[in-house]
């Protein structure tokens, strides 16, 4: 007998569970793991994803009678590659290959289905004029018609007869496809951007403010996955009139289609590159042109052109008739490349997020599976996009911390690029101005190749650095140095951006008498103090809220203030200080959907706001011509978190974030304030000495072993009891111990976590150092099988982890 482990797709309370099905002999031979086929499920049938084909001799002693899969999809909906992409998330994350399928696979409730009828030559002689007619509807149409298009070429009385008449001799075979959604009314006029970048960016700096409705169509435009929009949803979503888009096709930044017609590519000449940037674009075109897996790291300061270079590097791609993957740490930075992609590419272009509706993501996704769309654009998901012959992968950003998965399965995007460029003899291409110790260790090991570009383009020099020594000082939040220098660039008509990476108001309220601070009642977290109309305390973990008390708890005193500064705070300060100054906050306190980000992101671009008040939202690639002063409000958060890349990821803040300043003919400014100036991490970000501080932060992580010269492997155990916690901790230590050596090398724990209890589950976690070359998840999988399954379930593990709290 030949059984299927079917993954179901739909099936409401079923959805993303695994059941065995019966394979017919018409199915075997043909059916491979990465199929979809429809199964019956209860009284209907379900869309499922074959994960694996068993051949046994007898049945299988399941619970319950196996019924035989009804059909099979015409393409598989896993190709070979994203296959084995599955497979290598089960083999070193140690996933299941349900959670594999359930990222990898769009959301299933948009599938379509059409039914296809396919004949069966040679015919025989055929006495039935129905049956006749039916044959010859088919055969007129190559052998191959759908469903649909039968019904409505022949009477209800012709094709069901003359249809099931074929099936029982055995003359047809009916098979079904993914179906794309219905498109929109044709006859509807839509309407698509037609700028370049510059011609957006020259808008925006000069004419933005003046026409503020002419700025809601273009954003709204550019947010869209497809740069495209029907006339009047853009009208209605913009808030405008048919004046407004006239004036807009007027300054030739947008232009009206018949229908969905072809984007069509700018004409302009691309900038002239510097020499750094042509000796980048020329290794990577050997690299293309060889068709072999071949890894880059483009290192190169904030404001050098690497964008540029990607595109240069994707034109070659396409010249080789090979598919470019684009993958961006930030949904909201994608509408910035995607105009830059299309402009250059025009309509081959396909964009890939999670804020997409899904039937959006499902059209996306189906577009480029059917080859419409050789260049995919997305954030960490879009790495499992379903692009055939790929030849090019891109990772701008390569440092992001965004690209690591949080959930179940927390896979690295990184990785799995690596993993498809691999399968698929393709270039990879990693960019950062910061790039992950890891990645820049490797470029110095020779496995990868590093491409440099040390200068800015367009004759832009790195902003000027002044470090602000708040020692010693009475606490405010903006230093006399920082308010003089905002005043200055405004005064010359420039803008600012004010750098805080800590939301609210404060992050505690603290008792000036006793000392108590209101902790979080489920997590192991003071609460932040947020002033709105009416002040809250909020936990950030659980989303825990209540009230700050007037008078401390625990002594009665009267004393009891917030302690600290949060992005809230400096906006309240600065329009303290500053009445007249237009400003906004960007943090995710400030807006529940994209669109408004997007709106601040306009506006300040616009001129509209002369200083954006952000936190890490504002440091991430984001690019503004008048951005001429950059203040880090507190350098220090983060710096001390118990944690072994805190030292790097503040560097990468601080210099990513003081990147931001000067980016065109005239310099900038940053001003740094700081209660430990003389930290390594700051001290080189000021000096903007990337090689220096990787020379430092090499030589700690030598001397405790932690990556890149370990692999880490991190097991954390929630419980709402704390020996319930530690418990199956305990027994994965005592099985894994007898094996340290070599590949092994060291286990820590179980301990408490940093962050002990997290909405009111105890938190333990045991970490494994390995060696370099050690696969961790194949040392973890046979400890594991040693808990009972009640244990298993309590673990969460997290291979090559990007924090230990």
């Amino acid at each position: 007998m030949t059984t299927a482990e079917v993954l179901l797709l739909t099936g409401g309370r079923l959805a993303y569970q695994t059941l065995t099905y019966q394979v017919p002999d018409a199915f075997r031979g043909a059916l491979l793991p990465g199929s979809g086929v429809l199964v019956p499920l209860h009284n209907r049938s379900a869309l499922g994803l074959v994960l694996r084909v068993e051949h046994t001799e007898a049945p299988p002693a399941l619970d319950y009678t196996l019924k035989p899969i009804e059909s099979a999809l015409a393409q598989p909906l896993l190709d070979e590659s994203l296959l084995h992409l599955a497979q290598l998330m089960e083999r070193t994350l140690l996933c299941s290959p349900a959670e594999a399928a359930q990222v990898i696979l769009p959301t299933a409730a948009r599938y379509r289905l059409r039914a296809v009828i396919e004949l069966i030559q040679p015919l025989p002689p055929l006495r039935s004029q129905a049956q006749r007619m039916v044959a010859d509807a088919i055969q007129r149409r190559g052998g191959r018609v759908s469903l649909n298009t039968l019904k409505r070429e022949l009477a209800a009385a012709i094709w069901q007869p003359g249809l099931s008449g074929l099936r029982e001799k055995g003359c047809v075979r009916m098979v079904y496809e993914l179906a794309p959604p219905p498109p929109p009314p044709r006859a509807e006029p839509w309407v698509e951007l037609c700028a370049s970048p510059e011609a957006l960016e020259a808008f925006f700096a000069r004419d933005a403010a003046r026409a503020p409705a002419q700025t809601r169509l273009l954003m709204h435009l550019l947010e869209h996955p497809d740069g495209r929009m029907p006339r009047r949803a853009l009208l209605e979503a913009g808030g405008a009139s048919v004046e407004t888009l006239r004036a807009l096709e007027s300054r030739g930044l947008a232009r009206q289609i018949a229908g969905q017609a072809a984007s069509i590519p700018s004409t302009a000449s691309p900038p002239t590159l510097t020499p750094a940037q042509q000796l980048a674009v020329n290794a990577l075109r050997d690299a293309l042109t060889q068709g072999a897996y071949q890894p880059f790291l483009l290192y190169g300061v904030t404001g050098s052109g690497k964008t540029e270079v990607y595109l240069r590097a994707a034109a070659e791609c396409l010249r080789t008739g090979r598919s470019v993957l684009f993958l961006a740490p930030e949904i909201a930075l994608t509408a910035q490349l995607t105009q830059a992609f299309r402009e250059r590419f025009g309509m081959s272009v396909a964009v890939l997020h999670s804020q997409l509706s899904p039937a959006e993501r499902y059209a996306q996704w189906l577009r480029i599976k059917q080859g419409d769309a050789p260049i995919v654009i997305g954030a960490r998901s879009a790495v499992f996009a379903p692009l055939s012959n790929i030849g090019l992968i891109v990772i701008d950003e390569e440092h992001e911390t965004a690209y690591k998965q949080s959930n179940a399965p927390p896979y690295h995007a990184r990785m799995l690029a690596e993993a498809r460029a691999r399968d698929s003899n393709a270039v990879l291409l990693l960019g950062s101005a910061t790039p992950a110790l890891e990645t820049y260790y490797r470029s110095e090991q020779g496995l990868l190749q590093r491409l440099e570009l040390p200068e800015r383009v367009g004759g832009a020099t790195l902003p000027e650095t002044q470090l602000i020594d708040l020692r010693g000082r009475p606490f405010q939040p903006i230093s006399a140095e920082l308010l003089d220098a905002l005043q200055q660039t405004l005064a010359q008509g420039n803008q600012a951006i004010l750098f805080l990476n800590r939301r609210g108001f404060a992050p505690l309220l603290l008792c000036r008498e006793c000392g108590h601070t209101p902790m979080c009642p489920n997590c192991s977290v003071s609460l932040v103090y947020h002033r709105t109309a009416t002040p809250f305390l909020l936990c950030h973990h659980c989303g825990h809220r209540e009230r700050p008390p007037s008078v401390c708890p625990q002594c009665d005193g009267t004393h009891i203030r917030p302690f600290g500064v949060g992005a809230q705070r400096v906006e309240a300060t600065l329009r303290e200080r500053m009445p007249d100054v237009r400003l906004a906050r960007l943090d995710r306190d400030t807006f529940q959907r994209r669109e408004q980000y997007l709106q601040v992101l306009s506006d300040f671009r616009a001129g509209n706001l002369q200083v954006l008040i952000g936190t890490q939202m504002a440091a991430r690639g984001l690019d503004f011509p008048r951005v001429t002063l950059v203040g880090v409000v507190s350098a220090d958060t983060g710096l001390y978190l118990p944690d072994f890349r805190a030292s790097e990821r503040t560097f990468q803040l601080l210099t990513q974030v003081v990147g931001r300043a000067g980016r065109r003919e005239q310099r900038g400014r940053a001003l740094i304030q700081t209660y430990n100036p003389d930290h390594p991490a700051i001290q080189y970000a000021l000096q903007q000495d990337y090689e220096a501080f990787y020379r430092h932060e090499l030589a700690l992580r030598r001397e405790v072993g932690y990556p890149p010269f370990v692999r880490l492997a991190s097991v954390l155990s929630m419980h709402a009891s704390a020996p319930m916690a530690e418990q199956p901790l305990t027994r994965l230590a005592d099985a894994l111990a007898p094996h340290l050596g070599n590949e092994l090398r060291q286990l820590l724990g179980p301990a408490p976590a940093p962050l002990e209890r997290l909405g009111g589950q105890y938190r333990y976690h045991l970490l494994l150092k390995c060696a370099p070359d050690a696969e961790p998840a194949a040392l973890l999988a046979p400890a594991l099988q040693t808990l009972p399954l009640d244990q298993r379930t309590l673990l969460r593990i997290d291979i090559d982890p990007m924090h230990l709290l």
